[in-house]
């Protein structure tokens, strides 16, 4: 991997700040789950449904396939504006996610460099969950801005007929990777950036009526100037006007695109189990899942300090290391990781964040609003997305 270029940010403004990313080439990817093994919890914790007639559950839009809001261009056209596939970065049960390159080109008015892009190709399906399923996320995905939310650039159908969304590509890859390769002299300044970027991510979501269900660093990706993105909406839910609005912020209006609030995937659990927060883990009363994003959140500024999970999963029975962590922040020494952040202010809001009681958790807006993340000064890349 070899520096990217990096243009003057400064612009007089001495309290801005740049971070020295690389360029991460294609196929460098690394997990924090290669070797974790998950006890079997699903049987007694969660079981998957997908009950209730056609009438009972929630629609988007009027109609019933994926496809009629877009116009079937010609086979050509995809390869036309994106170039050709040079690499498939993900491959899952319902997508994949490819990378797209087009070639440099020459005109009489300039040269155009060669360009990236990241397309998800949703595969077709007969099923009408999948069907809304995935009209619901390239629906969400293209209504929402934000400098700090993965840009959606454009929406077609690819020559087999499949919808394809093209996203912006982030040259400096994910935040799972950048822990893994250079946590080790990532500063606090560069931390701090980095997670006040996603809080605001984070905030612009929840103020919508929108839970993300999936953060984790892996979903958090950076542009060669230190810009964060958060990413992969494929687990999101949109909460009905009344649950949107029973909270510190209401929503205004729906997203652009005719994204219906009533909408939530079929019941399931949703998340990567490491950041999962515990009342996910087991059917309780009915909790705001924005929630769960603020606990995801926390654990993923832990993941940037220590360069570890804490626990496999947040369950009191399952997890001896979780339970360390409850009887920890309950003690007059607290819970040693969290203690050895050192700052008071920051150790607070972390407390604040992983608090176990859903309803005690503090907001994303509260997190921007204290007292530690409040002065935090932000990169000029990440302001505007760079």
């Amino acid at each position: 991997m070899s520096p990217i270029p990096r243009p003057n940010t400064s612009h007089g403004h001495d309290n801005h700040h740049q971070h020295d990313l690389v360029s991460q080439e294609p196929g460098e990817t690394y997990s924090f789950f290669e070797a974790l093994k998950l006890p079997n919890i699903f049987i007694r914790c969660w079981t998957p449904k997908n009950s209730g007639t056609p009438e009972q559950r929630p629609l988007l839009l009027s109609s019933a396939s994926v496809y009629s809001s877009i116009t079937p261009s010609p086979p050509s056209s995809l390869a036309q504006k994106y170039g050709t596939c040079t690499e498939i970065l993900h491959y899952g049960s319902f997508s994949s996610v490819r990378l797209y390159a087009r070639k440099a080109t020459s005109s009489p008015t300039g040269t155009s460099p060669k360009q990236l892009y990241v397309i998800k190709v949703f595969r077709r399906s007969s099923s009408p969950t999948i069907i809304t399923h995935h009209r619901f996320e390239k629906s969400l995905s293209s209504s929402l801005s934000h400098p700090n939310i993965l840009r959606t650039i454009d929406s077609l159908l690819n020559d087999r007929d499949e919808l394809c969304l093209v996203t912006e590509y982030c040259a400096a890859g994910d935040l799972c990777t950048l822990i893994a390769t250079t946590g080790a002299t990532l500063t606090l300044s560069d931390i701090n950036c980095f997670f006040k970027q996603i809080m605001r991510a984070i905030a612009y979501l929840h103020d919508r009526g929108i839970a993300h269900r999936d953060l984790k660093p892996e979903n958090i990706l950076l542009t060669a100037y230190g810009a964060v993105k958060l990413a992969d909406f494929g687990s999101a839910v949109c909460l009905s006007r009344s649950d949107a609005s029973d909270s510190e912020t209401e929503t205004e209006g729906e997203p652009d695109g005719g994204v219906a609030y009533s909408y939530c995937p079929p019941r399931k659990l949703l998340g990567t189990i490491p950041y999962i927060a515990p009342e996910e883990l087991c059917e309780v009363q009915k909790v705001d899942p924005r929630a769960g994003d603020v606990w995801a959140a926390g654990l993923v500024y832990m993941a940037m300090r220590s360069r570890r999970l804490l626990w496999r999963m947040a369950s009191e029975e399952e997890d001896g290391r979780y339970r360390e962590y409850l009887v920890g922040r309950k003690g007059e020494e607290g819970y040693a990781p969290i203690e050895g952040l050192g700052e008071k202010r920051c150790r607070n809001v972390v407390y604040a964040m992983l608090d176990p009681n859903p309803r005690r958790r503090i907001t994303a807006s509260q997190v921007l609003r204290s007292e530690w993340m409040y002065p935090v000064r932000v990169c000029r890349a990440g302001e505007l997305g760079l």
